[in-house]
């Protein structure tokens, strides 16, 4: 541990006067923990953190999985995450003939808990700055830099894991590489699932209410860190719980492991992803989701296997909606436009800087104009569906020598397809070719030269690519692949040349568009140092806000929802999908107290990856735990602005309502509380009961 501790820089060394790079901190405030904007949060909130706080802090929160957050909230290892973290977890441990997503679990003795197969968490212990050492050897404008790099990473980590044997090290790279970090894990690898809701709890409010505020899901889930056989011990550094939770104007800080933001992002990249990637991927995203939904009302027994997934699209078909509408809001784009002209005036306006990083913005706009322009052969540059055209490409790839499915282990008919699927898939895949490619583009016209789809799929159904003798024949090169007038053939030696063609190039543009971010970074570093914080990496950070309301639909959104409101909602829509709620919950509907609070909302700057992570007061209480934010939420992916974009929370009152008046979860109560759970239960039972009279008029 002394070892550990001397990777910690002292806090001391680091604080220094916030200046944000850009107005109104459109960089945002994912701060990380070697690097705490201290100046600022006394500045901003006369709230000064001491290194003690910090720590604790940073060593009660998690990663969870690959792709959410969570926390200690116990002293006996006891960790909460969302329910929409957990579901394929608990999907995984659910017996056969039952279905814990859907209606719960509770676990109520510690024997009970059941240990979820690899599921990890992971706890920061420790940080480096590792940024020399990462660059050792590299020149500027080396043209081996990326590999170099890639050799010195191996080093650093050989070395981290010899020096902290048992533990995880992983390099970080921030501001776009300008600085690398070494963060040093400790992995808990034996979590048991202790308590989850209904799912339609968690998820009330569905697809519809996704993004949106304000919001009514009771999404969370408990479970448990075990070492050596037994709870963890995590007495050192935990959460403890607030009961009521916090109140609107209060300070509140979110620590979670946000997945990627793009805010060093030049003007010119965020086009082409508004005008190339992302249309492409929503167009991807709308057509799958379609196909499994069509799935899951033809089979109804496949929608439990289909369900995380179609559940997963949903949340991504927003998303994506979220982040292209951004970049398509002439305000936000011309706020960046104005960042960056401010971010270059100050380069510009040293010479020794302007030397270094003045022509980088114009390198990246060319790369980015070519990024646009093979977009979609990137895309679409495929098989098409075509499931004839997909053997050939395996025939050709195994006769060159590559990698890649036997030949005669690629089916001939989709999997599961109904009759015409195979044809209807080539047809939805031509039409979106005709949609984003050119018309003399040289795959279409390999494919489909003068010939209608249909003509065309005809065609492909009488390959020879069918027969295992002739299949046999090429790969033994008794027959040539390059010689055989085979349609399905023929079309996939152009495929596979012209797919090589624009693999070999975006290749290219990566690496330099790479290399020209560090650059960008180190440029930004130069400016403004540790002023500013990072784009997200999926590693952990904290974040201030305070809780607020928003202006909304020409009125205010609350800061906080109620029972109330859930309950109302449920109503309005007559207990129809996706508003109905558990038969539970509406048997023990007057046991409820209206007045608590659902969820709330605040301005700490998230995106995907803080799913799961705690709100925390300063001090260090939990009161919430991150589960959405409202839709406008999503353009700060590119520049943060506070004034209506929110997190959205499940308060803690919700989740205390759930426990004790739905899920009778009296050992998790006291173990969250400190006190035994009947006394909370009954005097929550007086006050609503006295409610109930008061309201009937007895």
């Amino acid at each position: 541990m002394k070892r550990l501790a001397a990777l910690i820089v002292p806090i001391t060394a680091l604080v220094s006067a916030l200046a944000p790079a850009q107005e109104n901190l459109e960089m945002g405030k994912m701060w990380t923990f070697e690097n705490p904007p201290l100046t600022y949060l006394q500045e901003e909130y006369s709230f000064a953190p001491d290194q003690n706080w910090l720590d604790s802090l940073r060593l009660a929160s998690l990663r969870y999985g690959n792709g959410c957050s969570a926390s200690f909230i116990s002293p006996k290892g006891l960790i909460m995450t969302n329910h929409h973290c957990a579901r394929s977890h608990i999907a995984s441990v659910s017996p056969a003939d039952q279905d814990w997503g859907k209606t719960g679990f509770y676990a109520k003795a510690l024997t009970d808990e059941v240990k979820v197969p690899g599921l990890t968490c992971q706890q920061l212990i420790a940080m480096k700055d590792v940024t020399s050492a990462m660059n050792k050897g590299i020149l500027d404008d080396d043209p081996k830099a990326a590999e170099k790099r890639k050799a010195n990473e191996r080093k650093v980590l050989a070395q981290a894991r010899q020096d902290h044997p048992g533990l995880q090290p992983e390099i970080v790279k921030l501001h776009q590489g300008a600085v690398f970090q070494l963060y040093i894990y400790k992995i808990w690898n034996d979590i048991r699932l202790v308590c989850a809701p209904h799912l339609q709890t968690a998820h009330f409010g569905g697809d519809p209410d996704n993004f949106t505020y304000p919001r009514y899901g009771i999404d969370f889930t408990f479970v448990r860190a075990y070492d050596s056989g037994k709870p963890a011990d995590t007495s050192r550094h935990y959460f403890r719980w607030k009961n009521g939770g916090a109140k609107e104007g209060d300070l509140v800080f979110v620590t979670g492991n946000p997945g990627s933001t793009g805010r060093l992002l030049t003007k010119a990249q965020m086009e082409y992803l508004r005008d190339a990637q992302y249309p492409m991927v929503r167009d991807i995203i709308d057509t799958r989701l379609a196909g499994l939904r069509a799935q899951a009302r033809a089979n109804p027994a496949a929608e439990k296997a289909l369900r995380t997934q179609m559940f997963s699209l949903e949340n991504a078909q927003k998303a994506y909606k979220g982040y292209h509408t951004g970049l398509l809001d002439e305000n936000l784009m011309a706020q960046k436009a104005q960042a960056e002209d401010a971010f270059k005036a100050k380069i510009a306006a040293d010479p020794r800087l302007n030397q270094a990083y003045g022509q980088v913005w114009d390198k990246l706009e060319k790369v980015a104009k070519e990024l646009t322009d093979l977009e979609p052969k990137k895309r679409l540059y495929s098989t098409m569906g075509s499931q004839q055209l997909a053997r050939a490409v395996a025939i050709i790839q195994r006769v060159a020598g590559g990698e890649g499915p036997d030949p005669l282990n690629v089916p001939l008919k989709l999997p599961g397809g109904a009759k015409g699927a195979q044809r209807k898939s080539f047809y939805l895949q031509i039409e979106r070719a005709k949609k984003w490619l050119a018309p003399d583009d040289a795959l279409l016209t390999a494919i489909l030269g003068d010939r209608t789809p249909e003509a065309t799929a005809d065609l492909l159904e009488k390959s020879r690519v069918k027969s295992e003798k002739f299949v046999q024949r090429l790969l033994s090169k008794e027959l040539s692949v390059e010689k055989t007038k085979d349609p399905a053939i023929a079309m996939a030696r152009t495929l596979i040349a012209l797919r090589s063609e624009v693999a070999a190039r975006l290749s290219e543009l990566q690496a330099t568009q790479s290399e020209l971010g560090i650059q960008i970074g180190k440029a930004l570093f130069a400016a403004y140092g540790n002023k500013v914080s990072p784009d997200a990496t999926f590693t952990l950070r904290f974040s201030d806000g305070v809780v607020a309301g928003f202006p909304f639909n020409g009125t205010i959104a609350p800061y906080k929802t109620s029972f109330y409101g859930l309950y109302g909602r449920n109503i309005e829509f007559e207990n129809a999908y996706p508003f109905n709620l558990p038969q539970i919950w509406l048997d023990r509907k007057d046991q409820v107290d209206m007045t608590k609070a659902v969820d709330f909302v605040s301005t700490n700057d998230i995106i995907g990856g803080n799913s799961g992570s705690p709100v925390v007061s300063k001090e260090l209480e939990v009161v919430g735990l991150i589960f959405d934010g409202n839709i406008e939420m999503l353009s700060n992916r590119f520049v943060y602005t506070d004034a209506v974009p929110r997190s959205v929370s499940v308060h803690v009152d919700a989740i205390m309502e759930a426990l004790t008046k739905i899920y009778d979860a009296d050992r998790v109560v006291e173990e969250l509380v400190g006190q035994p759970a009947a006394p909370i239960k009954e005097a929550g039972l007086r006050r609503d009961s006295g409610k109930q009279k008061a309201r009937s008029g007895r």
